[in-house]
């Protein structure tokens, strides 16, 4: 992404962000996180090249396939047949919006960005989990730990 359109990108997280802030609303952020997500899974699914267990599968959607993240911008740390964890290191919008603007991650992706994530995972199985280590993400530490997990 080139560095106008990262800006025009920040630029409308910080206002999307603040109206979810005032109105304590964020079903709108969620509304659009959802639809770029599952509008970008239903027009690439039949050409998505997926191996291994479910948590790899999803990792894989997620991380290389719709964020197109290089791997030394989300190593795994952890990886099993049920759980997986890496470190997002990448170039974040959503990170950049909350540090100009003042507004707290912990908050503002949990509430804005996780449903969306957990809806397109639930695309590999509908007992995988998304979440966050929200005592380990940026800017309050140098990484995002994320995990995805198999649940009963």
């Amino acid at each position: 992404m080139k560095e106008d359109e990262r800006e025009r990108v920040i630029r409308q997280f910080i206002e999307e962000i603040r109206a979810a802030e005032e109105s304590n609303d964020y079903s709108e952020i969620n509304r659009k996180s959802i639809e770029n997500r599952l509008g970008w899974y239903e027009k690439n699914k039949d050409k998505l090249k997926l191996e291994g267990s479910d948590v790899r599968k999803a990792y894989t959607l997620l991380i290389r396939e719709f964020m197109k993240l290089k791997p030394e911008e989300a190593p795994i740390v952890y990886e099993d047949e049920r759980k997986i964890v890496w470190h997002s290191y990448n170039w974040c919008p959503v990170l950049e919006a909350c540090k100009r603007a003042g507004f707290d991650t912990r908050k503002v992706c949990k509430k804005g960005w996780e449903k969306s994530v957990q809806l397109l995972i639930e695309k590999i199985n509908p007992k995988l989990r998304f979440t966050r280590n929200y005592n380990k993400i940026r800017p309050y530490t140098e990484y995002c730990e994320e995990i995805i997990e198999l649940t009963e």
